[in-house]
């Protein structure tokens, strides 16, 4: 990865990748034998572990954007449905992974009558050209099913979702049982991984790393120089890290901007750029609110915390739950507003 001044984009800053030959409504493809994915060539056969492939669904006209679920029945009350999906993407930047696991655990919230808490853990698979990082989650959940008396009944299920940074492809497993434990669930995750090949999903489109990425700016920022300026040094610091911190067959398939320290590491660099220029320019009142309370919030040795919080748990940083009660308070103590959680920038690569 090289750092090098970049073009700068002021965008809205959420953007959202919107693929050109979406279908109106995800499709049944009719597969009778093992099914090939047409751009990763990964094989997904008919019978698989002890499980019969149900379906295989595409999203797209290409048929790039698939999931294929297979099911484990037991007796009639007792399942295991496993489901991957593999997805090309067209940028990818440092908070990908996170946004789509906060994403599912949204969305599988709306669909339980109690809430669901996802604690994310971390992992990776590695061979000696590639190394691919991934988020995983098992957590227990209620899944509202269609019942003819109750019109909806909600059932106890062990879950898991995995998702996978896998350069130019992304590739999720996702599973439910209503008898796995934790253990098991945890086996099939590794033996699932390894039998549809991450790695070789991964290799198909690594990322450019000899061109430095490109940084997506909010238009937040735009209020007045300083904030335009120390956030570029925070984007700039961000890449540093990881360029420094990471080897290259991990750069090759991801950001991995799931370690805590990388962030700590652009935050207070932000920071150092306010101090050291803040007499340069003329500051907007918002700005001048948010450089004062970052800076308690660093002089009370509160950044983790902090980022924690502000990245709704999703990054590594095991001490941060039992934290958390603690932080809430200083909050209110040391009068530091949600305004300081907001997201400023991301870095990326436009992949097409």
């Amino acid at each position: 990865m090289i750092i090098k001044k970049n073009l700068l984009f002021i965008l809205s800053f959420f953007f959202i990748t919107v693929f050109s030959q979406q279908r109106k409504q995800p499709v049944n493809l009719p597969v009778k034998e093992d099914y090939t994915h047409p751009f990763t060539k990964t094989i997904f056969p008919l019978l698989w572990s002890g499980f019969q492939r149900e379906e295989v669904v595409s999203y797209d006209l290409q048929n790039q954007n698939v999931a294929i679920s297979y099911v484990q029945q037991k007796t009639k009350k007792i399942k295991t449905v496993l489901t991957l999906y593999i997805y090309p993407k067209k940028e990818l930047d440092n908070q990908q992974l996170r946004d789509e696991f906060y994403s599912y655990q949204y969305a599988i919230n709306q669909n339980s009558n109690k809430g669901v808490n996802l604690k994310p853990l971390f992992g990776n698979t590695s061979n000696e050209n590639l190394k691919v990082n991934y988020i995983y989650s098992i957590f227990n959940n209620t899944l509202g099913q269609p019942d003819f008396f109750k019109g909806v009944k909600y059932v106890d299920k062990k879950s898991l979702l995995a998702i996978y940074e896998c350069g130019g492809w992304g590739f999720k497993i996702r599973v439910s049982s209503d008898d796995m434990t934790d253990d098991q669930l945890a086996g099939l995750k590794e033996k699932a991984e390894n039998y549809f090949g991450v790695l070789n999903i991964a290799s198909i489109k690594p990322l450019p790393i000899q061109e430095a990425p490109d940084t997506v700016l909010s238009p937040v920022i735009r209020r007045d120089t300083m904030m335009m300026n120390a956030t570029i040094a925070a984007a700039e610091a961000k890449i540093e890290w990881i360029e420094s911190h990471l080897d290259k067959k991990e750069l090759l398939t991801g950001f991995n901007d799931m370690q805590i320290d990388s962030e700590v590491y652009a935050t207070e660099r932000m920071i150092d750029f306010y101090k050291a220029y803040q007499k340069n320019w003329k500051l907007h009142g918002d700005t001048q609110k948010y450089f004062n309370e970052m800076i308690r919030i660093a002089d009370n040795g509160k950044i983790k915390d902090h980022i924690y919080e502000k990245f709704h748990k999703i990054i590594n940083y095991p001490e941060g739950e039992s934290q958390q009660e603690n932080y809430i308070q200083f909050k209110i103590d040391k009068n530091i507003s949600e305004d300081t959680n907001e997201i400023f920038y991301k870095i990326f690569y436009k992949l097409e």
